[in-house]
Formats: C-alpha cells, structure tokens, sequence
C-alpha cells in the first residue's frame, strides 16, 4: 500500500500573525501604542511574568503533562485575568484536552476585554465549526482576517453549507477591482488554495507578494502553494526568502522542512525542523515531520513515536494520524492501524486521505465491503489527487 499521493506534509495552521489588510498589508504583527515612559518597567515585568507561565505550561506539554499544565496556567490566568497569550494558551490546552467547554468559556472571557482579537477569534470559530455552528463560526471566522488559517476555515463552512461559489465570487470581485490592493490579492490567493486550487492561487499570491514584497505571511502562503503543485525548488526559495527576514517563524521553518522532504532532501530538512521545534516545543507540526525522517531512515519505531508524541500535544490534529494509521498498516499491525484512522477520522470526519488509508487497510485484509465504502467516500474527497486515487483504485477493487 502506497502513501496516498505522496507524502502528507505537515503544514502548520493558524500561528502566522494578524497583519494589516489595508491599506499597509507587508507588516507582521499587530500595532498597539508603546506604553508611556513612566510603565516601561511595569510592562516589561507583566511581559516577563507572561512569558514564563506560558514556557512553564509548554515545558509540562511537553513533557506528556497536559492536566499539571492546565492546572498551573489556570491558577496563573485566574490571578492575570487580562493577559491575553496566557489565557489564549490556556484555552489551547482545554482545547487539546476536549474540554470544549471549557475552551470556549476562555476564548468567550479573552473577547471580553480584548474583542479585536484575530487569533482568539479563529480559535472560537473553530470551536463553532466542530458544532455545526455555521453562522457563528463564519462571524468568528470572519473576526479573524486576515488570520492566516481563517481563509482555509471559511472555505470549510461555506462549502458545508453549500454557498461556497457566491463565497469565492466576493473575494474575486474585490481582487479584481482593487488590483494594487495586495489585500485582496492575497485574500483570494489564499481562499483559492484552501479551494485546493494551487495554480489559481499562486497567480494572485505572485500578485501580492510584487506589491508587497516583505511580507512573510505571503511568502509562506506562496511556498505552500508551489508544494501543492510539487515544486519544491520554487518553494524552497520563498520560505528561505521569509526565513532571512524572520529566521524563527515556525510555520515556515515547518514548510521549509516540508518542501526539502518532498525534495528527498532529508539531511537539510533535518535542521530546519529542528528549529522548528526549539520554537515551538508544544506544536504538533515539525514532530510528524521528523517522525517521517525516521521513517525514510527504515526506523519505523522512532516515527511511530513521534507521531504519538505529536498526537499527545494536540489530539485534534490529523497529520499524525495519517502517518501513524500509514505505519501500523505497512507493519500488518492491522488493529492498530484501525484504531488511529478512525480515532483520526472522529476529528476530521471528511477527511479523504484518512479515509483513503483506512480502505487501503480494509482491503489488505480482505475486508472487501468496508473497503469499498471507504474508497467511496475518499473519491468525495475535495484535494483532487486524493479523489483520483481513490477512484483508481475503486476500479481495481471491483467498484
């Protein structure tokens, strides 16, 4: 059984700052007014405080110490009720931990006394989404532009309910009106590749990143597109492009490393996740991709642990499954192999590559009806080469 349509890359999601959409689109992060001489030290020492409580509650993740984590950020959140990034990482956790409630009551409280929040919002409308939410996850969702991840989020909802053409029209008519609005050129650069539409995407991001040349978000949505259309030379150079300008940004030293892997490039991909997870020890991300390391290097197990580590920090990320269903299936670990798919499938109910590996795993073992459910529902998938797969090997299976 081969890896459906080569290998699954980890992309990080949503941990690309807010920038400005108009009219100063280049710039990373969000402004807010320097505090007033007199509070230098006041700030730098509520900063510092921060800071340590949330390394302190990564450190535990980690560690495998999720509840010792939760518990010491709430205690430190419940006596900073208005730092923002603690509590955002403190409704993370709950997240992580199923506490869905608990999540949304965190992000619910962050709105209160910061509502201009673009990251806390995407977290909310997710949340919304996996209820059936749709309204309230697209006005979330919405909340959160130009978050990165809220493009590929919209996409998800309108296409749920079946409005997603009129969706993309908006963001066509304003790119197309507004041409040297790198904005909107993104905007339907991103929608467009949340389409799975890579070649259609690169087109308008091409077109922002000209008018905006140093933005980083930009390089990193281009860079994925291009591994989308497997050029990896070409996506090597713009997220080494946004590396020089921001040499820790962790989506694209993940991508970085991406785009070597699918270059066969494993010795230089090697260092760059690395990187990747000194940044960002608590993220899923660059563990599947060393995971996928040592599974190029034939030690099948290591992998396997750092798809499990991986699934440890966030249970709801679907990356590690894939790979980790892919293993125990290749190893005839059958059982094994089952439970991880559909334990991942219980987090991405639609997801075509899940669905794809769990009738690929039926079918080795003769399981021929569920099989052939599964590749029926993996040919519904919307990522084209995931779709043709399926229906191949439907065919071949006797339909």
């Amino acid at each position: 059984m081969g890896r459906v349509c080569g290998r699954l890359r980890a992309v990080a999601v949503g941990l690309i700052a807010c920038v400005a959409l108009v009219p100063a689109f280049g710039g990373r992060g969000c402004a807010v007014a320097a505090p007033a001489a007199a509070d230098t030290a006041k700030a730098d020492t509520v900063k510092t405080d921060a800071a340590s409580a949330i390394d302190s509650a990564r450190r535990r993740v980690a560690g495998g110490d999720l509840s010792g984590a939760i518990e010491e950020l709430a205690v430190y959140v419940a006596a900073h009720p208005k730092q923002l990034e603690p509590a955002r990482y403190l409704g993370d956790l709950y997240y992580r931990a199923s506490n869905v409630s608990a999540a949304e009551s965190t992000y619910r409280a962050i709105l209160k006394f910061a509502p201009d929040d673009r990251e806390t919002h995407d977290r909310l409308g997710g949340i919304y989404a996996a209820q059936d939410r749709s309204d309230d996850a697209i006005a979330q969702f919405q909340a959160s532009l130009p978050f990165a991840s809220a493009y590929g989020h919209l996409v998800d909802v309108h296409r749920r309910i079946g409005d997603l053409p009129q969706f993309e029209r908006s963001y066509r008519e304003a790119a197309d009106s507004a041409p040297f609005d790198a904005g909107a050129q993104y905007a339907l650069g991103a929608v467009l590749r949340a389409e799975h539409r890579p070649s259609d995407a690169v087109q308008y991001l091409v077109r922002a990143l000209n008018l905006s040349p140093r933005s980083c978000q930009t390089l990193s949505e281009l860079g994925n597109a291009y591994l989308d259309l497997h050029e990896g030379d070409r996506a090597i150079g713009v997220l080494q492009r946004c590396l020089s300008m921001e040499p820790d940004d962790y989506p694209a030293l993940v991508n970085l490393s991406s785009a070597y892997l699918e270059e066969g490039r494993d010795g230089d991909a090697l260092p760059v996740v690395q990187h990747a997870t000194r940044e960002r020890p608590d993220q899923p991300e660059a563990l599947v991709n060393l995971g996928y390391i040592e599974d190029d290097l034939g030690r099948w197990q290591n992998a396997m642990s750092y798809y499990l580590r991986a699934i440890a920090l966030d249970p709801l990320d679907r990356d590690a499954y894939v790979d980790l269903g892919y293993d125990y299936s290749v190893h005839r670990l059958y059982a094994l192999a089952e439970a991880a798919l559909l334990k991942g499938l219980s987090v991405s109910p639609n997801d075509g590559r899940l669905h794809y590996l769990l009738a690929s795993t039926y079918a080795d073992q003769g399981k021929r009806d569920l099989a052939r459910a599964e590749y029926k529902r993996a040919a519904q998938s919307d990522e084209p080469e995931v779709a043709r797969a399926a229906n191949h090997d439907l065919v071949t299976f006797g339909g």
